[in-house]
């Protein structure tokens, strides 16, 4: 299965539109052919850390670009 995550309803509908067939619409969602599925979400999924979550430098307002630059999985929160 292959899951697709669009940030609003039209977006996901367009990105369903060129997956292969037959669709499906359920509550918030659409089944597509070969087992992939479409949804979307409504609202801000992501926000900018607080300020005293940066390095101290950076909170000073020095943002080098080496400080900017971040590996993908090199520190994330998750907050409910």
């Amino acid at each position: 299965m292959r899951l697709f995550i669009a940030e609003k309803p039209s977006l996901g509908r367009a990105i369903a539109d060129v997956l292969p067939k037959p669709h499906r619409k359920g509550d918030g969602f659409i089944e597509c052919g070969n087992g992939q599925v479409v949804t979307w979400c409504i609202g801000h999924l992501l926000e900018q850390a607080q300020p005293d979550a940066y390095d101290v430098v950076m909170r000073a307002g020095i943002w080098p670009i080496c400080r900017l630059c971040r590996k993908s999985g090199s520190s994330s929160h998750v907050l409910p």
